[in-house]
């Protein structure tokens, strides 16, 4: 989702035909509007323990809509197995605003009993395991009415005049527009979706369009989607307005096979044509990450996307609701086919899974058609939202409501620390052969952080038990102060490590890129922080002039401060001075140096280089004055040929 998935943080440059512009989107769009949009009382799993008695098979809707209302009358039949002991009841769900008119279990009528949304038919003779049954429920009524993601279903007037009504049951708002079973880990086998409408409207939804039936019923057309795919509940929806189809064909790189793009918008003769541009990119997009992370799952079906004035997007399978047109919004709903619908998470807290891969989709597809100038532009700008909650928790431990599911911690923080992931891979194609296999294991399926861990474990051939406790099962991220020095072709870089939230992870080990920048050269490097204060060396000719660390945003951190030459980094305690005598040291008033030549020029310096005092030895022992000066290390520079002792105040 964008907003919901997520607005945040879109450098969004536009289609891939055309210059690129660079609006800002708040791609919190998506997650935003989530947020101001919460479901008031949400739930950590089904309503009831008895929706997990039965497996779903089928789902046939028929349903009566228009494009002016959110009033919705018809029947869902619900074909499914029994897969408790046996089931004495049959329990689902339906918001407490509609009223059933009558309900059937395997054709027979059964009184139906309500407890707030939670429905029950008694059944007048108990189902054993492995029992096949359908069970019918016609309704009727209004919908809570209302905007944004978690609503259910929605009636809004475009900046045209043109009305339309659109679904988005994520996360658990399906029950305010049919009758359902609200769990992740039962998806249908497929669905069969007949929609009526006023004559002239049109419908978008899931899986094929089998036929338009525009004459059986005077003034109004039905529309018929099938769906062979298992589909989530959340991922079911409709879109109705007067729409004007916009369809073309994908025709697959290395292959003969081809595939449907069906979308709609709402009226092609003057329809914003930098955004029919855009539309045009999924193609192009399609086919990259297909390559990347395996074909499109969906591929013998379709992929389309419904234009609404939904605040941002929303991944139903096959068919994307979408409001937000950015290139990067349209990618973000996009990847959501391979990571959320292809792959579903197996609980709420896994949601990482989902949220975070999809918005990693988008500077991949920066980095593809934009260049790496865009994508890096864009990490940054994600950067400032995954450093926004100094204890945020990548792994959502409640999952009581939409606000604590929904932050950004599932959006550029999990996009980044997959990114993270990446630059820790032994080679960069480790990191997608990770996905790909993630992909084909648990394929039509659902999978937690734990399966999504043991892959990459398994790939990459190490334990990643430390970058999953701290990165996704803890809090915060870490701050980094860094001082660098150079002698000669060698040059030392300090990391000082502190964390945003210590009281829950109190240190980050983890890759860091070490950028040196000599005049207009710049050379790249990886280390591994281990400790909180760690030291790193290495050989480069040029004349150091700066420090940066993570400039391409490959971890979640904070730099603080600029850089900062410490000349006495690489340098000993006594360096290269034979029987040099030094005490105290450490001293907390002066020092006093002994065994050099009389009259060698000494020089006390700070760890900056600048100079304190200068003199010259006696004969026997100098005092060198450190009574004033502040805790810290200094440097004795001894003669002219610049070595040095290293001298600690305290």
């Amino acid at each position: 989702m964008y907003m919901k998935r997520v607005l945040f943080g879109l450098i969004a440059v536009v289609m891939l035909s055309g210059t690129a512009t660079n609006a800002v989107a708040k791609h919190g769009g998506c997650a935003a509007q989530k947020k101001k949009n919460k479901r008031a009382q949400a739930k950590t799993t089904m309503a009831d323990p008895g929706e997990g008695d039965y497996d779903i098979k089928h789902l046939l809707f028929h349903l009566t809509v228009s494009d002016t209302s959110i009033y919705v009358e018809g029947d869902v039949a619900t074909t499914a197995e029994v897969v408790a002991t046996s089931m004495s009841n049959y329990v689902f769900e339906l918001g407490n605003t509609l009223t059933i008119d009558s309900a059937k279990i395997n054709g027979t009528i059964l009184p139906v009993t309500t407890a707030g949304d939670v429905r029950t038919i008694s059944l007048p003779t108990a189902l054993p395991s492995g029992s096949m049954f359908t069970a019918q429920v016609y309704y009727h009524g209004m919908p809570p009415t209302g905007g944004g993601f978690f609503n259910g279903i929605t009636h809004t007037v475009s900046s045209g005049g043109t009305h339309m009504v659109y679904t988005v049951s994520d996360p658990w708002v399906a029950l305010n527009w049919w009758p359902c079973k609200q769990s992740v880990n039962d998806q249908a086998d497929s669905v069969d979706m007949f929609i009526s409408v006023p004559d002239s409207v049109v419908d978008g939804s899931e899986g094929k369009l089998v036929n338009v039936d525009m004459t059986s019923t005077p003034g109004r057309w039905i529309y018929h989607w099938k769906t062979n795919y298992p589909i989530d509940y959340y991922l079911i929806s409709i879109a109705v307005a007067r729409y004007a189809e916009y369809k073309s064909y994908l025709h697959f790189t290395g292959s003969t096979d081809s595939m449907l793009i069906q979308n709609f918008f709402l009226d092609t003769a003057t329809f914003n044509p930098a955004h029919k541009a855009k539309f045009d990119s999924v193609g192009l997009m399609i086919d990259y990450f297909s390559s990347l992370f395996g074909r499109y799952p969906f591929w013998e079906e379709k992929y389309g996307m419904c234009l609404t004035s939904l605040g941002g997007g929303m991944e139903h399978q096959t068919m994307t609701t979408i409001g937000v047109v950015y290139t990067t919004t349209i990618a973000h709903e996009l990847m959501h086919q391979w990571f959320g619908d292809h792959v579903t998470y197996k609980t709420w807290g896994d949601m990482w899974l989902s949220e975070g891969f999809a918005s990693f989709s988008e500077q991949l597809y920066l980095n593809k058609f934009w260049g790496a100038d865009a994508a890096r532009a864009h990490r940054l700008y994600q950067l400032s939202g995954a450093t926004s909650d100094p204890c945020g928790m990548t792994y959502v431990n409640d999952t009581t409501t939409s606000d604590s599911l929904f932050t950004a911690n599932q959006y550029p923080k999990a996009c980044l620390i997959i990114n993270t992931l990446r630059y820790l891979a032994p080679e960069d194609s480790l990191f997608f052969k990770v996905l790909r296999t993630y992909q084909s294991t648990y394929s039509f399926g659902n999978a937690s952080t734990a399966d999504f861990k043991a892959i990459a474990e398994s790939i990459y051939g190490f334990s990643l038990d430390t970058f999953f406790n701290q990165w996704i099962y803890g809090r915060g991220f870490p701050n980094y102060k860094v001082a660098w020095n150079q002698s000669g072709s060698t040059v030392w870089v300090k990391l000082m490590q502190s964390q945003s939230c210590p009281s829950y992870t109190n240190h980050f080990s983890t890759p860091v890129q070490v950028r040196l920048r000599a005049g207009s050269i710049d050379t790249f490097i990886k280390v591994y922080n281990s400790i909180d204060t760690q030291v790193f060396s290495f050989e480069w000719a040029p004349t150091v002039t700066n420090v940066y660390l993570n400039t391409d945003v490959w971890t979640v951190m904070r730099v603080l401060g600029s850089s900062i030459r410490d000349v006495s980094l690489g340098v000993g305690d006594i360096k290269k001075h034979g029987s040099i005598n030094v005490r105290p040291n450490p001293s907390d008033n002066y020092w006093e140096i002994s065994n050099i030549p009389e009259a060698t020029a000494l020089t006390l310096l700070d760890v900056t280089g600048r100079k304190l005092w200068e003199g010259k030895s006696n004969n026997g022992t100098t005092q060198i004055p450190g009574a004033t000066l502040p805790t810290g290390n200094y440097l004795l520079q001894v003669g002219d040929d610049k070595k040095h002792v290293k001298l600690v105040r305290w």
